[in-house]
């Protein structure tokens, strides 16, 4: 394997709610998009749906770019929403789905004829356009909606997506579904999109989103991330927010929004986390960056693209973490949900870092204080890495830091942090995950690894003591 090691309309011209839904027509054939999002490997081999989600995500195309243009009243709670669908064939389509849980969907246009569609399962919106899409051709869809979004609860994280916040503004973000809640998405990693918001709300009140804030006019507030995002990594925020935007010393723009009953404390650091993360990963990834703080309980500080969002109980080790998401968990995209204690454990080691490089405890000692802890535990060491089960993504990065340590004293220092600074950098195109990543440690350390990833990241027991 050759291995690359270096360096928006108003209120007004909303559709009001109420219309049904028409009937799609059914096609039995290979013209049909899937619907859940089929991975293929590099070299063709079909991977298959997602095992923890396999609905999730879609067929027969690829997104170009998500336009969401909506008006939210907050004394109603009410959205009224357009979003376009730019998109290219990936075969001939009489049929294909979109992903929206919830909301009245009012009307459909593929390249601007209407369209017949239907919702199937908990999230399918199913349609059918009035002509055949011929493959590798460029398409857009436009769908018109509104109601009153609803949470996705999950386990261990609470609710993710679309939630009413204490202040009586609403924020969306979260994993391994948010963007769902809502507008129409191809909602899997492997289908990065452009995104823009243009969000209309009274007086008062502000949008915030990913990417840069491009204007505000007449209760309009539009937003642009340029740089291809993942769904699982959008936000929005609509409340009273007072907003601050500054600069890194690097020239970088940094937009920070607070909600009532939060204050610019934890913002602070930013400038001296991002300075330790761009020395260990190098360039910053995206255009903008900053953060959205609310006073709530949210059982993380979800990493959104280029803005991650705090909760009131965050702190320094959430920002730290975050941000590193932005490299590892952003910029390395994974492929499949069971991938996701990857980028997670390496964020997490990232913490580790910025502790020890600032006076914390040392990175050493907090993996042996960690390994004394597990001891021989099998509660512990019988969760595998490469797969943790359906829920259990996000809960097995006490085991994960570690192996990342372990893997640092296999195969040095000078090694180690080419894997940590440059696998981000080739996944830029391409979504990564746990194979991807033996094979890329292995040919940088030019090693045979293999006992080390079955005992680390495969096995369910402690590691032999020459692993660890």
């Amino acid at each position: 394997m050759a291995v690359r090691i270096r360096r928006a309309f108003s209120s007004a011209t909303l559709l009001l709610c109420g219309l049904s839904p028409c009937p799609a027509t059914a096609h039995a054939d290979d013209t049909i998009g899937t619907d859940g999002y089929v991975h293929v490997a590099p070299n063709g081999v079909v991977l298959g749906v997602d095992p923890y989600y396999p609905t999730d995500g879609n067929g027969g195309y690829d997104v170009a770019d998500y336009t969401v243009n909506l008006a939210y009243d907050p004394v109603a709670r009410f959205l009224n929403a357009r979003t376009v669908v730019t998109a290219t064939t990936t075969q001939r389509l009489t049929r294909f789905d979109l992903d929206l849980r919830g909301l009245v969907v009012t009307s459909v246009k593929v390249n601007g004829v209407a369209a017949a569609f239907t919702r199937a399962k908990e999230h399918e919106l199913v349609i059918t356009p009035a002509a055949e899409l011929a493959a590798d051709t460029s398409f857009t869809v436009e769908i018109v909606y509104c109601g009153r979004p609803q949470p996705e609860y999950t386990p261990r994280r609470g609710a993710t997506g679309w939630r009413v916040s204490a202040t009586g503004g609403v924020f969306a973000a979260g994993a391994p579904h948010s963007a769902t809640t809502w507008f129409p998405v191809n909602d899997t990693s492997a289908d990065k999109a452009t995104f823009h918001v243009n969000g209309t709300v009274p007086n008062g009140w502000a949008v915030v989103s990913n990417g840069v804030r491009k204007s505000i006019h007449n209760g309009q507030h539009r937003w642009a991330e340029e740089t291809p995002i993942t769904p699982s990594a959008t936000m929005i925020g609509i409340d009273r927010f007072t907003v601050r935007e500054s600069g890194l010393p690097g020239g970088t723009p940094v937009l920070d929004a607070f909600a009532p009953g939060t204050d610019g404390t934890l913002a602070a650091a930013l400038p001296k986390v991002m300075d330790f993360l761009t020395g260990e990963l190098g360039p910053y990834p995206t255009a903008s960056t900053g953060g959205m703080y609310v006073p709530d309980r949210i059982f993380y500080a979800h990493p959104s693209q280029g803005r991650p969002v705090y909760g009131g109980s965050a702190d320094q080790s959430a920002l730290v973490q975050a941000m590193a998401a932005q490299w590892w968990g952003n910029q390395l995209a994974i492929k499949m949900w069971k991938d996701q204690p990857l980028v997670e454990s390496y964020t997490r080691y990232l913490v580790w870092l910025w502790d020890e490089a600032n006076g914390g405890q040392a990175v050493e000692q907090r993996y042996q204080d960690g390994m004394r802890r597990a001891g021989a535990d099998p509660r512990f060491w019988g969760r595998e890495l490469a797969d943790p089960g359906v829920g259990k993504e996000f809960s097995v990065t006490d085991k994960g830091v570690l192996m990342v340590h372990a893997l640092r004293k296999h195969i040095g220092d000078e090694k180690f942090f080419v894997v940590l600074r440059e696998f981000p950098e080739i996944a830029v195109s391409l979504n990564q995950g746990w194979y991807d990543w033996e094979l890329y440690t292995a040919a940088v350390a030019d090693m045979d690894l293999t006992a080390f990833h079955e005992a680390w990241v495969h096995g369910t027991t402690v590691p032999p003591a020459g692993l660890r």
